[in-house]
């Protein structure tokens, strides 16, 4: 048996057998790895056009209130700083939040989940 051992190693047979076998182990890594990262940036991408369509969904909605609240206190300017108070006050909850680190735990978390998710069709 350790004869037959040998003479497979001195072909070379073995080692070119380990050499494909670990090839394709790296191969398909590479393509594990590839699939996730592309599923994390498209996952990032939507997050960016989500966060865009908020963002300007607020900035109308927030330009439509205060010039219905100046209608209804008739003035130029009341409206816009009750709207911009109210932004402000979301502002420094997002800002505390960050400072806690939920934010930041939150997002890796939904990242954490998007990376273990099997991206693989069935």
């Amino acid at each position: 048996m350790l004869k037959l051992f040998f003479q497979l190693w001195k072909a070379g047979a073995l080692s070119d057998a380990m050499q494909i076998v670990f090839q394709g182990k790296v191969n398909e890594w590479k393509v594990r790895f590839f699939k996730k990262l592309a599923h994390v940036f498209a996952s990032v991408i939507m997050l960016i056009i989500v966060s865009f369509v908020f963002l300007m969904m607020f900035l109308f909605l927030g330009l439509g209130v205060s010039i219905w609240l100046n209608g209804l206190l008739e003035s130029n300017y009341q409206g816009f700083l009750i709207v911009g108070g109210v932004f402000f006050i979301c502002a420094l909850l997002l800002s505390m939040s960050i400072r806690r680190g939920t934010l930041q735990r939150r997002l890796f978390e939904t990242m954490m989940r998007i990376l273990e998710k099997d991206t693989s069709p069935e």
